[in-house]
């Protein structure tokens, strides 16, 4: 072979072994950009299972909630929603927590209300790998979105709707408030039963005295609001103006039924929180005590969850804070506010006035 064939040969060899070799070095490229890609959003897929611990069931507030959740995570269609009930108790709500990593959800939604536990939760899901996210809805979490109420605001909106009531026909003299709390809740949902307060006593031109102002414990529920009510009425003279402010619209309900029990009607009214059916349902009685109640739109809540959610998992940022908008409600103006209510069907499907700027102003 001369000298030019063999420089051929080595040519055709040479040109065959470059090939591979470039194949190689772009596959391990690509390979490495695919890598870093998954190390820079390691939560990112195509679907996802998403853990929904709801706060109990059986209350309107709460059954809004979840379905809100279902109906938005269907809308997603990449979500298998997997819903767990916490209960109203913090044990159940870690047993639910413990159960969402052995399934291997990829995100949580926690609606649970014993702050003591919050920690406990967030350090297991914070140490799975990668840690999973969380959204913590009304109740914080530590380390977990929050999703809820501007709950000062929300509470101001119903004290000062309060006050204004006062003011207009008991020529501004309230005598007690009595505040329908959920302590174990911490200082967040607390803020609503603040700004109730602060709403009523900013309107008064006398405000109430801090030793009339009397705290019971709800525990969130109809049944108990009853019973510390009922217990607390033989303590207030029976002629005192009293105004009863509620953590949501079941303790209204469990109010207004003890104090018509003991016939304190004549000099008693309750603003709330919630603005559910059963809640429009007692602001709608003949002679009822309920005035009105901050509206939260549970019904929405998955809407906005489901979407955050998604950005959280998709490495999205996301506010540390997201808040529903409120609006105070009265029977008056709840067509306008709830047009798809019950209660606005109830109605004939319109107000009966026109609704005040301060009734319908949104957050």
């Amino acid at each position: 072979m001369n000298v030019k064939s063999k420089l051929a040969v080595a040519a055709v060899f040479a040109a065959l072994a470059v090939t591979p070799v470039t194949s190689i070095f772009a596959s391990s490229k690509s390979d490495a950009r695919s890598v870093a890609a998954q190390d820079a959003c390691p939560t990112k897929k195509d679907s996802y299972k998403i853990g929904f611990a709801n706060l109990t069931t059986g209350v309107d507030f709460i059954t809004a909630v979840e379905a809100g959740m279902v109906s938005a995570a269907g809308a997603a269609g990449n979500i298998e929603l997997v819903i767990a009930n916490n209960n109203l108790d913090g044990a159940t709500a870690l047993n639910n927590a413990e159960n969402f990593v052995a399934q291997g959800v990829d995100g949580v939604v926690e609606f649970q209300t014993d702050e003591k536990f919050g920690n406990v939760i967030m350090n297991l899901f914070q140490n799975t790998e990668p840690p999973i996210p969380v959204i913590a809805i009304d109740i914080p979490m530590p380390g977990a979105t929050f999703f809820g109420a501007d709950n000062y605001k929300a509470g101001l909106m119903a004290g000062e709707a309060g006050g204004d009531y006062a003011n207009e026909n008991w020529g501004g003299k309230v005598d007690y408030i009595l505040v329908l709390e959920l302590p174990q809740s911490g200082p967040i949902p607390a803020a609503r039963m603040q700004g109730q307060v602060d709403g009523i006593q900013g309107k008064l031109e006398t405000p109430v005295p801090e030793e009339n102002i009397i705290r019971l414990d709800s525990k969130n529920t109809q049944d108990v609001a009853f019973k510390v009510v009922s217990d607390a009425l033989p303590l207030i003279p029976e002629d005192a103006n009293i105004i009863a402010v509620q953590i949501n619209d079941d303790t209204a309900q469990g109010t207004a039924a003890a104090l018509e029990a003991a016939g304190r009607t004549e000099h008693s009214i309750i603003v709330g929180q919630g603005a559910v059916e059963s809640g429009l349902t007692e602001m709608l009685k003949e002679n009822s005590l309920y005035l009105g109640a901050t509206a939260y739109f549970p019904e929405l809540y998955g809407s906005k969850i489901i979407p955050a959610m998604i950005d959280l998992l998709e490495c999205r940022a996301v506010p540390p804070a997201i808040y529903v908008d409120h609006q105070f409600v009265t029977k008056e103006n709840i067509c306008e506010v709830l047009p798809d209510s019950k209660a606005c069907a109830t109605l004939g499907g319109a107000s009966t006035e026109e609704a005040t700027p301060e009734a319908t102003a949104a957050s």
